[in-house]
């Protein structure tokens, strides 16, 4: 093999290696850069990322079932109290998730780690100077690698579910150690070959009884 055949076979070698890094942390960068774009207020940069329909529908299917716990309804869902249940539930869980499915309090979310009910109850915009909290990767068993935190700031713990699933969980620096079905919990799906929508918010199950 002449050396021109093999610098040619080396830069094929190294470009499918960079092509499959850059495939593999593309979600790492997509969380990162809605972080950015939360930050700096880019509602338009951030909107591109975010499916809302699918956003609304996962919180209205997750709030309807809590007040149908609440309501008592879950156990005879044939009952004229069942019935009243739903009808209540659902007049109540449309104009609930329309005011936390908004660009600001998305947007919010993912600065603090909490959605808010209400675009009041989302806190003030982060200045556009200030730097982007990096999020913490984790590898397939789950394990934080290079966590990335600042004190009494949330932090984001990223957990892979295939290749083209991630959910990102919010840590609590007071509560280091909670499991993550009690943290919100962000969930992106892949979108062609390297780009993510943010598609799903789980709701904290630790809070949900509250």
């Amino acid at each position: 093999m002449t050396n021109s055949k093999r610098l040619s076979l080396a830069a094929i070698v190294l470009l499918c290696a960079a092509l499959a890094g850059y495939w593999y942390w593309s979600p790492f960068l997509a969380v990162r850069e809605l972080q950015r774009a939360a930050q700096q207020g880019d509602a338009d940069k951030f909107n591109a990322h975010v499916d809302y329909p699918r956003l609304r529908e996962s919180l209205k299917t997750q709030l309807s079932v809590i007040l149908s716990q609440k309501l008592g309804t879950s156990k005879e869902p044939a009952s004229p109290m069942a019935a009243l249940g739903n009808l209540i539930g659902s007049s109540l869980v449309g104009p609930l998730v329309d005011a936390m499915v908004r660009p600001e309090t998305v947007m919010a979310a993912l600065q603090n780690g909490r959605l808010a009910k209400s675009a009041a109850e989302a806190p003030a915009a982060v200045p556009p100077n200030s730097p982007p909290v990096p999020p913490a990767a984790t590898g397939a068993a789950g394990a934080t690698a290079n966590p990335a935190t600042e004190p009494g700031k949330t932090h984001w713990k990223i957990d892979r579910q295939g290749a083209s699933r991630v959910t990102a969980y919010a840590v609590d620096p007071a509560r280091p150690d909670e499991p993550d079905t009690d943290r919100l919990g962000l969930v992106f799906e892949r979108s062609g070959f390297v780009d993510w929508k943010l598609t799903d918010i789980r709701l904290p199950l630790g809070n949900l009884g509250k």
